[in-house]
């Protein structure tokens, strides 16, 4: 599959030294695509490696990610890889030992149950609807070392933090870490800003992969509904 112009810089960043990766844009325009994409691919460069899509209900990311987005990612970006899914603890289990845990940070057996355990990959999917306590909460499992060989040389997995939202107000916690670059409580700058990045992607982005009239029904949406789903 053939990433478009803004979806490879999205791409980029998230390969890059930065830490903390915000894919903030409207409706359809490929960031929870772009991410699981990129989760598969660090699931299957590091063996044994652990990776987590947490969700504010578990209901949605089920259904969204674990049923709709994760399937289309390995259909068309990993063909050949044969994965198993445990839909009892909704758990992608690939073939080299590392796994994909999905999680509603609604449900509190399922979050106690998967949030003792450390991942090398998090992403908080619509975290507009998360609160900042408890993406804090989510960020003490970070955790995991996970090492790979390549070029004949070891090397260690870097830590990431994903998160996607469509727009977020200014008075939410993404907007302020992301875009005034200050903790949400303190009210202080926030400290290792060089660790943070955000792509802003949108529908036009992504028009190769939509039907052809998807754009045109938002464009046609009320003022308030187009700046927040297209634009």
């Amino acid at each position: 599959m053939n990433l478009t112009p803004k979806q490879e810089e999205a791409r980029t960043l998230m390969s890059s030294e930065v830490k903390h990766i915000l894919l903030d844009g409207g409706s359809r325009s490929g960031k929870t695509f772009l991410e699981c994409r990129q989760i598969v691919a660090r699931a299957l460069k590091a063996p044994k490696s652990r990776h987590a899509i947490l969700r504010f209900k578990f209901k949605h990311v089920k259904e969204s990610v674990g049923m709709d987005t994760l399937p289309s990612v390995f259909d068309k970006c990993f063909p050949g890889v044969e994965y198993r899914l445990n839909k009892s603890d909704w758990v992608f289990y690939l073939p080299n030992g590392s796994e994909i845990w999905l999680g509603g940070l609604d449900d509190k057996e399922r979050t106690e149950k998967i949030l003792g355990k450390e991942f090398a990959t998090i992403l908080l999917n619509e975290c507009s609807q998360i609160s900042w306590s408890a993406r804090n909460l989510a960020l003490t499992r970070l955790a995991q070392k996970c090492e790979y060989e390549y070029k004949g040389q070891t090397v260690v997995l870097p830590l990431k933090m994903y998160y996607d939202c469509n727009p977020p107000s200014k008075a939410h916690w993404a907007y302020q870490v992301f875009y005034q670059h200050r903790e949400p409580e303190s009210k202080q700058p926030l400290a290792d800003q060089h660790l943070f990045g955000v792509v802003k992607i949108n529908p036009r982005d992504n028009v190769e992969n939509l039907a052809g009239d998807y754009i045109r029904e938002l464009e046609n949406q009320s003022g308030r509904m187009k700046r927040r789903f297209l634009e």
